[in-house]
């Protein structure tokens, strides 16, 4: 074989390397759609519930010589879930409330103050305490499938959340926190390739920032604003379509975020401040998704 015939042989070895190895989907494919599979995943109305594990915990002032962590709040509660979502060939959206109820353990202390002395005693309590945790928020979601049976689908999302916590048994109150929440996410997405086998698993992390955070409490008049900290989750989710119309769903989901300490406030055991303190969540759904 002369140098010429050789030349073409190597390059009809490459050529058909490239075309049945990994760039079989295409250079010019780089941005293609959304495979069907996926789209219908992350498609339809969906409702579910599961588990709810919270943990909170406040942190006390740098240098007040005060007990670290002041107090905790952590548990099991139920899970809801119902949402409304659609994804097409680039572009889809979705619309989701999520809440938690039930009650949890508080493990903190019980302040009182000598009116003689201006003393302050910390005695040590543990209490059930009734917990309700609700969010609702709007995603913007763009698409592309660089490769067969997978999907990059980064997004923009904006949300609201709120909390209630009421402590019961002796010294027992209510707080309400709220905050806005925004950011950016990227969810990865992959289709089973094998026909008949209609599992799509995704991979999924939102990154932001709260605002606007507040907290109102029974023993107080005033209003503790919490200013911005950040916000981050991340989760998987496993969906079976059995059937055109609909998907059922197993998700995994764990948030984040931090309060910051507020300004004084008066209650009615004197000034005092709202702590600096740290949420996770973690939630686990089973539910189905219909699309009509």
């Amino acid at each position: 074989m002369n140098k010429k015939h050789l030349s073409l042989a190597l390059a009809a070895a490459l050529g058909a390397g490239l075309s049945t190895s990994a760039f079989a989907y295409g250079v010019g494919n780089f941005f293609g759609p959304v495979p069907k599979p996926i789209q219908q995943a992350m498609s339809g109305l969906s409702i579910g519930a599961g588990q709810f594990h919270q943990n909170y915990a406040e942190q006390a002032p740098s240098g007040s010589g005060a007990p670290n962590p002041l107090d905790t709040q952590t548990g099991n509660i139920t899970a809801f879930h119902l949402g409304l979502s659609g994804m097409g060939s680039h572009f889809g959206f979705d619309v989701a409330y999520n809440a938690g109820a039930g009650n949890t353990t508080y493990n903190g202390y019980l302040q009182s103050v000598n009116s003689s002395t201006g003393q302050v005693t910390l005695t040590p309590l543990s209490s059930s305490t009734h917990s309700f945790s609700a969010d609702g928020h709007v995603t913007v979601r763009g698409g592309f499938s660089p490769i067969k049976d997978f999907a990059v689908i980064p997004n923009v999302f904006y949300g609201l959340h709120g909390w209630h916590r009421a402590l019961q048994g002796t010294g027992g109150y209510t707080e309400n926190y709220y905050n806005r929440y925004y950011g950016v996410g990227l969810t990865l997405a992959g289709a089973v390739p094998q026909p008949g086998i209609p599992l799509v698993l995704q991979v999924k992390y939102k990154a932001g920032h709260t605002s606007g955070a507040y907290m109102q409490s029974s023993i107080s008049n005033d209003t503790a604003y919490l200013g911005s900290k950040p916000w981050t989750q991340y989760g998987v989710e496993v969906d079976y379509t059995p059937l055109s119309y609909l998907t059922v769903y197993l998700s995994y989901m764990h948030t984040k975020f931090q309060y910051g300490q507020s300004q004084v406030i008066q209650t009615s055991i004197g000034s005092a401040v709202e702590p600096n303190s740290t949420t996770k969540q973690n939630v686990t759904l089973l539910g189905v998704k219909y699309r009509f």
